[in-house]
């Protein structure tokens, strides 16, 4: 009897040890659920960026009439600031469950009077595109025929190569070429006036910079240990214009820690959760490196294990857990959209057709004294060696 009653107060005291303390498991999907026992995702980041494309289409004013200049294409460039968010999401596919004592409601980012599937951070805006990007092509340029463009490249190889002219016959036989080039660049006037009429879309894309994969729109490749992400949705301008820009986002790849390095079943004390660690990011518009920082993005992050009681004390913490509700669980469909959107922008104050009409104009004029100066030279080239 002794004995039987010894036994019986050892057992009251483990289940009383064990009521104080939780222990985590990785989640298996035949594994069923009891009392006491409650399921959790650990946390991973996206990045949502935001761009902006400006469409600029060639029209032209020809003896009073408005019509599209069909000589010319459309161009897509990005003109505007890439904004970058970080969100930070369930990673549903790192699922563990707690046995023992329970994490409170507030413990989990979806519980709560404020329970969201994601969390926002805050939004980085990426304001030096317009030195890597088409903008520094000329609204001349785009205006130009085929031939006036050909024939201003022409001008300028020449101006580039003008060293390589050594003889009197040289320079004169590159003077009457000049002059042909000169005769195919026509001034805007009265009857001829083009201008580039500006519209704006933003493309919104949802990325997860860990995964691979190979989207219309944007795709993903490992080169020398470093994932790249590329985003060109040529596809949605396809009857608009030619998207001349790319964006790629640059990561270093490192390896994704493993989730507990014992036997998966085997139970181990304490709230297992990821350690969020700043990771290099590289953002670039068609090769043109535009910043370089860092981001802390959790999917990248290591692995560690806190006693419940230490993780509640902790008013300040950053460790960030998803709850897992059988009845509505959270999967990458719920989360966030990880497609595109695409959104049709109101210019807030459009450049006017006169102001496009002006600064074309001037940028005609600054070609034909190019070409002029590049005539003088030759003229005074030729002189020299006769």
């Amino acid at each position: 009897m002794k004995n039987n009653l010894l036994y019986f107060l050892l057992i009251l005291v483990l289940f009383s040890s064990c009521s104080k303390k939780s222990y985590t498991t990785l989640y298996d999907k035949n594994v069923k659920l009891i009392d006491n026992e409650s399921k959790y995702y650990l946390s991973k980041n996206l990045l949502k960026l935001e761009i902006i494309y400006t469409i600029n289409e060639p029209r032209v004013q020809k003896n009073g009439i408005d019509e599209a200049l069909t000589a010319r294409k459309t161009i897509v460039t990005i003109e505007d600031p890439i904004q970058l968010t970080t969100l930070l999401v369930a990673d549903t596919s790192q699922t563990f469950f707690t046995t023992g004592k329970q994490l409170s409601e507030d413990s989990y980012v979806n519980s709560g009077t404020n329970a969201k599937n994601f969390l926002t951070s805050e939004t980085q805006s990426i304001s030096s595109v317009k030195e890597a990007t088409s903008k520094t092509l000329s609204t001349g340029i785009l205006t130009d025929s085929n031939i006036e463009a050909d024939a201003y490249r022409s001008v300028l190889e020449i101006k580039n190569n003008i060293t390589k002219i050594k003889t009197a016959d040289q320079a004169d036989f590159t003077l009457s070429l000049v002059y042909a080039y000169k005769n195919q660049s026509t001034i805007a006037n009265e009857a001829y006036k083009p201008y580039i009429k500006k519209s704006k879309v933003k493309y919104t894309v949802i990325i997860d910079p860990s995964s691979l994969y190979i989207k219309e729109g944007n795709w993903s490749e490992i080169k020398n240990n470093t994932i790249s992400h590329t985003i060109f949705p040529k596809h949605i301008f396809k009857e608009i214009g030619v998207l001349n820009d790319d964006v790629t986002l640059k990561f270093i790849k490192k390896e994704i820690d493993p989730i507990i390095k014992s036997t998966p079943q085997k139970p181990l004390e304490g709230i297992i959760y990821r350690n969020s660690l700043p990771v290099n990011l590289e953002l670039e518009i068609n090769n043109h490196l535009l910043v370089t920082d860092t981001l802390e993005l959790a999917q990248w992050g290591t692995i560690k294990r806190i006693s419940i009681n230490d993780l509640q004390k902790n008013k300040q913490n950053s460790i960030l857990l998803f709850k897992a509700e059988d009845t509505t669980p959270i999967t990458d469909s719920n989360i966030i959209t990880l497609e595109h959107t695409i959104e049709n922008l109101k210019l807030k104050s459009p450049e006017s057709v006169a102001i496009s009409q002006k600064r074309i104009k001037k940028e005609y004029e600054l070609k034909l004294k190019n070409i002029n100066s590049l005539i003088a030279q030759l003229q005074e080239l030729g002189e020299s060696y006769k």
